[in-house]
């Protein structure tokens, strides 16, 4: 392939990587109430996104110190909003998932979140949510076959 050709995939992804974070991802609502601090409303929407995960994975995604995560890990923990289970078989691993009463928590905030989504997507034409609905399809796809190959190189 023309070495152009990947340049300007490069150039396109991260161009469209800008315009959507502006236009998608700023309208994630914090979970603002008294318990939850703006890097706790991220820490639980990264629980949330992973399904299951784990501190360390936490941290280099979120590019906070091990310390803060740990401390934030431990006081969404004591205030009901996640669950810990260690590995069965290396006991230094602690997995990571929503509680019951953080499902609630990212359901209620998903709510507002849809609704604000949707607000901003009634401007475009039913043929344009088909081709974005089909572009977004085709772009997953792509990306997948992308992780599966490149994961099995190494």
């Amino acid at each position: 392939m023309e070495e152009i050709k990947l340049e300007q995939l490069v150039l396109n992804m991260v161009n469209f990587h800008h315009i959507f974070e502006q236009e998608f991802t700023r309208l994630i609502p914090e979970i603002n109430n008294s318990e939850i601090s703006p890097l706790l409303s991220k820490i639980l929407n990264e629980i949330h996104n992973e399904g299951i995960t784990t501190a360390s994975r936490i941290s280099k995604s979120l590019d906070l110190s091990v310390p803060n995560t740990s401390r934030s890990i431990n006081k969404l923990y004591k205030l009901g909003y996640i669950q810990k289970e260690q590995d069965k078989k290396d006991r230094r691993i602690v997995y990571l998932t929503l509680s019951i009463k953080g499902l609630e928590l990212m359901r209620q905030y998903l709510i507002i979140y849809q609704e604000q989504f949707i607000k901003r997507l009634v401007v475009l034409s039913e043929q344009e949510i088909d081709e974005l609905n089909h572009s977004f399809e085709t772009v997953k796809t792509h990306f997948i076959k992308m992780r599966d190959l490149n994961n099995n190189k190494f």
